[in-house]
């Protein structure tokens, strides 16, 4: 068990520093503090590999679950890059040379609903045969009158 952790921490560390090392899609922080945890586990996982002895360690269930956030978060980071640069290349045309806004700024014009009232126009069944549970308008209606 003692062996794996040391392999897991060096692994980890090498993997935050090479995701330190890369450049695109990540914030400056972000990539300061891959180095910085990925020295350090890194560092921690060599000392224990090449000059711990016995005695007591320090555990760090941090190993287990840093790196994974980490690089879940960097897959994030480059996919929100990629969408960014897809968007910025990416122009559709304007219909026959008018400008997209038509000199309007959104928000403006006629409100949904306005003008006739809801109750007006063609029913929401009209044409259609009824669904399950309902009764048509023909057998609606009291064969009495």
């Amino acid at each position: 068990m003692f062996k794996i952790y040391e392999l897991f921490l060096i692994i980890s560390g090498i993997a935050m520093l090479i995701i330190a090392a890369i450049r695109s899609g990540q914030t400056r922080t972000r990539r300061l503090w891959n180095a910085i945890f990925g020295a350090g586990f890194l560092g921690y996982g060599l000392y224990l590999l090449l000059f711990f002895q016995g005695g007591h360690y320090f555990l760090f269930f941090y190993a287990f679950i840093l790196p994974i956030l980490m690089i879940v978060q960097f897959m994030r980071d480059r996919g929100a890059l990629r969408v960014r640069q897809q968007a910025g290349t990416f122009q559709a045309p304007t219909g026959y040379g008018q400008p997209t806004g038509y000199g309007q700024p959104p928000g403006y014009g006629q409100p949904p609903g306005y003008g006739q009232p809801s109750g007006y126009g063609q029913p929401p069944s009209f044409g259609q045969p009824p669904s399950r549970g309902e009764t048509s308008a023909d057998e609606s209606q009291d064969p009495a009158t």
